[in-house]
């Protein structure tokens, strides 16, 4: 059966890709950027005059990175540690929300904290109870690419059993369905929101996107992160139907 699903996830919140990693990282490495030239390190310093006159661009490269380590350390590891959403071998899964067929939307989601093992196999059994002994065709956007293979991974990670595959390593329109490579063919790129553009499909809200998905979850409002996670297979279902010529024209 059909199963059109979307995932939301967050950088990791322990161990080894935490936040508080990445910075002790950035503490104990940061370099200067390869285009600081010795004029704007000097400004940077304080340094005028013969100050900056009688320094080397060395020895000004390197006491501007001395100074500097402690502020701009913090922005150069959020930056890394953010990127971590993106992998499941590091980050976490915060929402889950899938339908099948032509049926309601459901969603499971966690506060910051919360169990994300729990949900996991929430998800599950959930959609194994929907589905009975039919086999699940997954559909998505970059689906292989991410949502399959983030789910995996934490699957594994968390050690929860899948009651059935989840075939990441697999090809479109055999093994999954990814509307970005229908639209744009194997190894293309064509974002859910431009592709809803193309097809006249409502597009990504105003007030959240995939990138904004942590600032929100860290104030609190995981609600509106499932309800966006929702409105996404939402958007995945119009497209796939669009694209198999099943929806209106």
């Amino acid at each position: 059966m059909d199963v059109y699903i979307d995932i939301e996830t967050i950088p990791a919140q322990s161990g080894l890709h935490s936040y508080e990693y990445y910075l002790e990282a950035e503490k104990q490495s940061f370099k200067a950027p390869s285009s600081l030239t010795k004029a704007k390190a000097c400004a940077d310093l304080g340094l005028t005059g013969d100050d900056a006159k009688f320094t080397g661009k060395d020895a000004a490269i390197e006491l501007w990175e001395v100074k500097f380590a402690e502020v701009k350390a913090p922005e150069v590891a959020e930056d890394k540690w953010r990127k971590t959403s993106f992998d499941g071998g590091a980050g976490e899964l915060i929402s889950i929300a899938w339908a099948v067929e032509d049926g309601e939307i459901i969603g499971v989601s966690r506060e910051l904290g919360g169990s994300e093992k729990l949900m996991l196999a929430s998800f599950f059994d959930l959609l194994s109870n929907e589905l009975g002994r039919i086999k699940p065709f997954f559909i998505g956007q970059y689906i292989g690419g991410f949502d399959l293979k983030f789910l995996f991974h934490r699957a594994v990670i968390l050690g929860v059993e899948p009651p059935f595959d989840l075939p990441f390593d697999g090809r479109h329109n055999k093994d999954y369905y990814c509307t970005q490579a229908a639209w744009a063919g194997y190894g293309g790129r064509m974002s859910q929101d431009n592709l809803c553009k193309a097809l006249g499909i409502e597009g990504k809200p105003d007030d959240i996107d995939g990138s904004q998905v942590w600032d929100f979850v860290k104030t609190g409002n995981v609600k509106r992160v499932a309800e966006y996670n929702k409105d996404d297979v939402n958007k995945v279902r119009q497209i796939h139907k669009r694209l198999t010529f099943k929806g209106n024209k």
